[in-house]
């Protein structure tokens, strides 16, 4: 026995289309900015933890040598991989940052940690002529979340 299809019978009308393609677009789009914030929020946990092993391994040297790296020392690649071996160079690199190059700013950007060291009397310090007793270090969080600091413990 074969079955007729009748002539009435047909497929999805084009407002059925047009809403059910909304519907899909609206549930990628949720979807999308959910993976965005659990992305944002890697990069800024990487962030905290990285300031928080680099400010533990500052307070070891500074138990060693009576003084903090000064702002030079902690952009040569050479010197933090001599004097801070327990940090591992990815460590010194903001998440955020297009490059590969280990660079502190006084001041944190979106892309470089920051790290503000100075004298015991606030001032530029160099560990040549005034020893660096004090510092700052700062990372700008995404998704307006603010900025995190760890400061020396002198």
């Amino acid at each position: 026995m074969t079955k007729k299809i009748s002539d009435n019978q047909s497929g999805y009308s084009a407002i059925e289309l047009v809403l059910l393609s909304v519907v899909v677009i609206v549930l990628a789009s949720i979807l999308i900015s959910a993976y965005s914030g659990l992305k944002i929020r890697e990069r800024n946990n990487t962030r905290i933890a990285d300031v928080k092993t680099l400010e533990l391994n500052l307070e070891i040297f500074y138990a060693r040598s009576g003084f903090y790296p000064s702002l030079d020392e902690m952009n040569s690649p050479t010197w933090t991989s001599a004097n801070i071996k327990q940090v591992p160079p990815s460590d010194l690199i903001d998440p955020g940052s297009k490059t590969n190059t280990q660079k502190f700013l006084q001041t944190s950007t979106k892309t470089n940690f920051g790290y503000n060291v100075t004298s015991s009397s606030g001032t530029t310090c160099n560990n040549k002529t005034v020893a660096c007793n004090q510092y700052v270090l700062t990372a700008v969080l995404e998704g307006g979340s603010g900025t995190f600091k760890e400061k020396s413990l002198n």
